[in-house]
């Protein structure tokens, strides 16, 4: 069963849609019954015996729903790729970076190699895991400075990728 990490105006919830109409959020368990209205993205909602309406609009990357009059904003990743969000995260700013697999894989492609410039958002490596070809871009600007796997190469979570170092400062 998938697990959605949902926040909600900031509070993040583990969410897990179990069998029999039932939602476990965090540690506790929900009967709930939901009905979608007219085919639009409205729900009627029981949830333990009480009575919701919910209306959902999408704004970029964000949920926002309305209900009983207040308006909540929410983000709702699936585990996968909070998993893939992880593998790019980047809490050294201009240190050394290194891209771990976020999860078992075979490597398709490494499209960089060692002495490579990149730039935010640039791909490091093309990760094939779960049926899934899955781009792993590089969080910030750098320089590559090690590649530790190959075209076809096979994958174990949290295995060295590729490390960045920082852009070197050109001296004039």
């Amino acid at each position: 069963m998938t697990t959605y990490l949902t926040t909600i105006d900031g509070t993040e919830y583990e969410v897990e849609l179990l069998e029999d109409g039932q939602v476990r959020v965090n540690d506790r368990i929900y009967q709930v019954d939901l009905e979608q209205v007219n085919g639009q993205l409205m729900f009627s909602l029981l949830v333990e015996g009480y009575s919701y309406e919910a209306s959902l609009t999408e704004e970029e990357d964000r949920l926002q729903i309305v209900m009983e009059g207040e308006r909540y904003s929410a983000e709702v990743i699936d585990e996968h790729e909070k998993l893939l969000r992880e593998a790019g995260s980047d809490t050294h700013g201009s240190g050394e970076f290194t891209l771990n697999a976020p999860m078992p894989g075979m490597v398709v492609k490494v499209p960089v190699q060692v002495g490579d410039q990149v730039t935010a958002g640039d791909v490091l490596v093309i990760l094939e895991s779960m049926k899934m070809q899955n781009e792993l871009k590089s969080p910030r600007a750098g320089r590559v400075t090690a590649v530790h796997v190959q075209d076809g190469a096979n994958v174990e979570k949290r295995e060295a990728m590729v490390v960045l170092g920082p852009l070197e400062e050109e001296s004039s």
